[in-house]
């Protein structure tokens, strides 16, 4: 997962700042989980799932750089076509 954050914020051309400031956590933090040195608790898993806009089982799971382009886009924007798809009734 570490290299997957990484990697998905570096396609971003975001900073670990900008990341950090965005979710409201030190940079340090950040760069912990980064580089294996800590693993984000649930919570914090679903905020940069949220932020990436990638689902935490993609995030986990997958080495995304490895990943053609096109799927990897299609993953990406899984999460927002199960979420519009789905009624409140």
């Amino acid at each position: 997962m570490r290299e997957n954050l990484k990697f998905l914020r570096k396609r971003r051309k975001k900073t670990q700042d900008d990341v950090a400031y965005a979710l409201k956590i030190k940079r340090s933090t950040l760069n912990s989980y980064e580089n294996g040195i800590c693993e984000p608790k649930l919570e914090r898993l679903i905020a940069l799932a949220e932020y990436y806009r990638i689902s935490i089982d993609d995030m986990i799971r997958r080495e995304l750089k490895k990943m053609p382009e096109s799927k990897l886009r299609a993953v990406e924007l899984m999460p927002i076509a199960i979420i519009e798809g789905v009624s409140n009734d």
